[in-house]
């Protein structure tokens, strides 16, 4: 199973809320893969110390776990696929495309109206239960 992580994701694991840890977790110790692409990596960063305060070196901390703990994948280049309302939710679509995720897990509303073929779009709460159906967590 292959899972993309939304950078709003991220961000909620990294100090707000513990179902996202709980994803991140579960990741690196059970069989499924979680994608990542630069894009999302520096715009954790970005909003974890721009917008949240946090200190630049926990925002690179945070940066350098999840190159750690996910694929990363080139997005240059990828077809754009769907066009979001959102024109910055555009990188994570080519992330999903460039990795072939199966899921894409977001806390961004907007991201539920996109038509992704392939890929089922869902909140971190609603990917918990589904690990828990497939005995996972």
């Amino acid at each position: 199973m292959k899972v993309v992580l939304d950078s709003n994701v991220y961000v909620s694991a990294f100090g707000f809320d513990a179902g996202p840890e709980r994803i991140l977790d579960l990741g690196v110790a059970t069989n499924f893969k979680i994608y990542s692409s630069l894009y999302i990596i520096e715009e954790v960063k970005r909003v974890l110390h721009e917008k949240l305060g946090m200190s630049e070196r926990f925002a690179t901390l945070a940066g350098k776990r999840i190159e750690r703990y996910s694929n990363v994948v080139p997005i240059r280049g990828v077809p754009a696929g769907p066009i979001p309302t959102d024109p910055n939710d555009g990188p994570i679509i080519k992330t999903c495309l460039a990795s072939r995720a199966d899921f894409l897990v977001t806390g961004d509303k907007e991201l539920f109206a996109v038509a992704l073929r392939g890929t089922e779009i869902v909140s971190p709460s609603q990917f918990l239960r589904h690990l828990r159906t497939q005995g996972i967590a």
